[in-house]
């Protein structure tokens, strides 16, 4: 703690030095024409401009998200300070931001990074995870949202919002892709005006992919592509209304993804892993690197989800109201081997496979009123209220074959003797009442206080079967119900030093509510765990130093209390297996600086990017039936020290009126802790990304050359532990292609 507060006053200092004389520099007058560009988000409810918003917050514009080929959340999550993404399937995604994450993906368990897609909560961590195109930005607040948006959440929120139905005239897009392993992509969009109040938009994009990783034991390619989507939007207004019916529908269908058994590096015993990196696997793929598995299950992901929404506005001369009402269901259906090899990481261990499956269905319904208005010049405020219902229906089972086979052999019922199955109904219901007041209380000051009160309620229907396996060792049945609720405050002292220079004090709390374990040994883990809670004090700069340069910065200190973990780890050191168990391990903080900045160094050159530092530990831990039971002063899992992005852009104007735009992009990310066990450690990574796009005068046509990771790195996109060997899975290896757009 001593360490921390000392980071702060350190850092707060910096800032403070920093900005002194950057702020010289705002009565100089830029000589280009370029200016830095006004960005306009919705993360307060309501239009606002980024500078002007006491709140730490990326943007990601429409632009910046199609020259980076930005199709899903491992796109997102390196280009954001403290934000981290990985997956054990796509079926089982795991967020993290500030030290915040979850990797139960139980039907009795929350996220604690809270994803909306044009303001509509994405329950399930298998739906956290959307095909991002045809956007209008994508937004990641970092700290706990306690008070605005639909669900409270501790670590933070992304919130994706889409491109809504031109009014004014028609239009339309496609774009096609081919690169290497294969790819072929194809999108498009048509949308415009239907007649004097009515406007549409249906857009598609469908990308598939060969495998880029030989399993040598199935003969078989795996880590492949297989995605579409299609959406339709709807638009009514007037002078006062205004109405969007939006309706979507995502498919995905690919093959495993490939787990390989690693050797991350033991702190204290490097022969450590000469005994339990399995031997097999090693024979198998000798010589070779991630491009080669060697598991025996072939595993599969299937995943279709949909919904419909309709947004009421209405306009009044005294606010503007809101109706959000929202329907959306997903089916989830995938089959993975964990070891990443056909022989047991011990030998003692005799089995040849151990395969997880699972199968979920989900319906959720959702219901929001906002009102925004203002008392007067001065007062601005939003109020509303929230309410959701979730039923998510899992079963999941584990299957231990003595015998390597090349197909799953999970038995649903568990009536081959060898499969541990599970099964878990469970229901939320959630309301909210939540309200929030800037006051500005003269030219320089801004006062805002909120609050939100939040009220969860989860019935959760039980069922296990214990075969002659290690994850369940109890048959039973059983019904649990509990609830939550909290008041979380947030409060916020703004001060704009000058007309483009502002920085700002805010308090903020956040909250997830407890919840139910997945996959329990026996009856006696069916009792529900403890909320989660988390308290955060941040400083911020956002500044607009000259014409051409911006720095944004934030200093940060969040308390997390009662921190929700879930751990696959073995009981004890050596040990020959592991159990899961979700648990509240405790208390943990987190300080730390973020810094993000955007140069224009000509009228056709612009530099930018970020640098993030965490400092992050575990205090007052008590994990009992684990092998590493005190965490106190370790770091927290999925949260790497240092983070940075640096993003080039080059600009060639051609007499033509045609013009060339390049793009260079490099971000690091450092060393993360994966598991609770020491060894499980995710090594830092380097990407390097290009892409060269020639578009025409009239900028109706576009072609772009593109690369990603350039530099071949073989890096780990997500770890976890079996017995005591630590198992990956890779990171996408050196891509490039082509890419055509027309739009007419």
């Amino acid at each position: 703690m001593r360490k921390q507060k000392y980071l702060v006053g350190c850092i707060a200092t910096a800032i403070i030095s920093l900005s002194q004389p950057l702020l010289a520099q705002e009565a100089i007058v830029g000589v280009m024409d370029k200016s830095l560009e006004k960005i306009i988000i919705t993360a307060q409810r309501r239009s606002q401009n980024l500078q002007e918003v006491p709140l730490a917050v990326t943007a990601l514009s429409s632009e910046s998200i199609e020259k980076s080929g930005i199709h899903d959340m491992t796109d997102v999550a390196t280009r954001v300070p403290g934000l981290t993404f990985s997956a054990f399937s796509p079926g089982q995604n795991i967020l993290a931001l500030r030290g915040a994450s979850s990797n139960d993906d139980g039907a009795g368990t929350d996220s604690s990074v809270a994803v909306f897609v044009d303001d509509v909560y994405m329950g399930r961590v298998s739906n956290v995870n959307p095909e991002l195109f045809d956007l209008e930005r994508i937004e990641v607040l970092r700290g706990p949202q306690g008070t605005l948006f639909g669900k409270n959440t501790i670590g933070g929120a992304i919130n994706i919002v889409s491109k809504t139905p031109n009014s004014d005239e028609f239009e339309g897009k496609v774009k096609a892709t081919l690169g290497n392993f294969g790819l072929q992509e194809i999108g498009g969009l048509i949308t415009g005006p239907l007649s004097e109040n009515w406007a549409g938009k249906i857009s598609f994009n469908t990308r598939t992919r060969d495998g880029w990783v030989d399993n040598v034991f199935l003969n078989k390619k795996q880590k492949d592509d297989n995605a579409q989507v299609v959406r339709g939007q709807l638009q009514y207004s007037d002078d006062i209304f205004t109405a969007l019916f939006s309706a979507d529908y995502d498919q995905l269908d690919v093959e495993d993804t490939a787990r390989i058994p690693i050797n991350t590096g033991h702190p204290d015993d490097p022969a450590f892993w000469a005994a339990n990196v399995p031997g097999s696997y090693a024979e198998l793929c000798e010589g070779r690197g991630p491009e080669c598995s060697a598991g025996p299950v072939d595993g599969y992901v299937k995943k279709e989800a949909w919904g419909v929404s309709a947004k009421l506005v209405w306009d009044f001369d005294s606010g503007e109201l809101t109706s959000i009402t929202a329907y959306r269901e997903s089916e989830n259906d995938w089959s993975m081997d964990s070891t990443g090899t056909p022989a047991s990481p011990l030998p003692s261990f005799l089995f040849g496979q151990v395969n997880d499956q699972i199968f979920d269905v989900t319906e959720q319904f959702t219901q929001e009123l906002r009102w925004v208005s203002s008392i007067n010049d001065d007062i601005h405020y939003v109020s509303g209220l929230w309410f959701s219902t979730e039923r998510t229906d899992r079963t999941e089972c584990f299957d231990n074959d003595p015998v390597p086979t090349s197909g799953p052999t999970c038995i649903a019922d568990g009536d081959d003797g060898l499969t541990d199955w599970y099964r878990q109904d469970n229901k939320t219901t959630s309301y909210a009442a939540f309200g929030q007041l800037d006051w500005e209380l003269d030219e320089k000051w801004t006062f805002t206080l909120g609050g939100r009160y939040s009220y969860d309620k989860k019935e959760i229907d039980n069922e296990a079967i214990a075969g002659d396996f290690v994850i369940i060792n109890q048959t039973f049945s059983n019904s649990v119900e509990e609830d939550w609720s909290t008041f979380t405050l947030k409060s916020s002292l703004g001060y704009q030093v000058s007309e483009d220079t502002n920085v700002y004090f805010t308090y903020a709390e956040g909250f997830k509510s407890g919840g139910f374990a997945a996959a329990p040994q026996g009856i006696e883990f069916t009792n529900p765990i403890d909320q989660e809670e988390s308290t955060n004090f941040e400083f911020g700069l956002k500044s607009d130093l000259s014409d051409s340069f911006r720095l944004n910065g934030a200093l940060f200190y969040t308390e997390y209390e009662g921190l929700q973990i879930q751990t696959f780890g073995p009981l004890a050191p050596g040990a020959a297996f592991g159990t899961f168990q979700t648990f509240n391990a405790g208390d943990a903080n987190i300080a730390g600086i973020e810094l993000e900045a955007t140069w224009l160094i000509t009228e056709n050159l612009t530099l930018s990017g970020f640098y993030a530092y965490q400092d992050s530990e575990f205090e007052e831990t008590d994990i009992p039936g684990t092998a590493f039971p005190n965490q106190d002063g370790n770091n927290l899992i999925r949260t790497p020290e240092v983070k940075y992005n640096i993003d080039l852009d080059y600009f060639i104007p051609m007499d033509s009126g045609a013009e060339i735009s390049t793009n260079l992009n490099y971000r690091f990310t450092d060393d993360q802790r994966g598991e609770l066990e020491p060894w499980a450690i995710q090594p830092k990574f380097n990407l390097l990304d290009a892409r060269v796009t020639w578009t025409n005068s009239d900028d109706t046509f576009d072609v772009s050359l593109w690369g990603r990771n350039l530099t071949d790195e073989e890096y780990i996109s997500h770890v976890y532990t079996i017995a005591s060997s630590v198992v990956a899975v890779y990171g996408d290896p050196r891509t490039f292609g082509l890419s055509v757009n027309y739009r007419f």
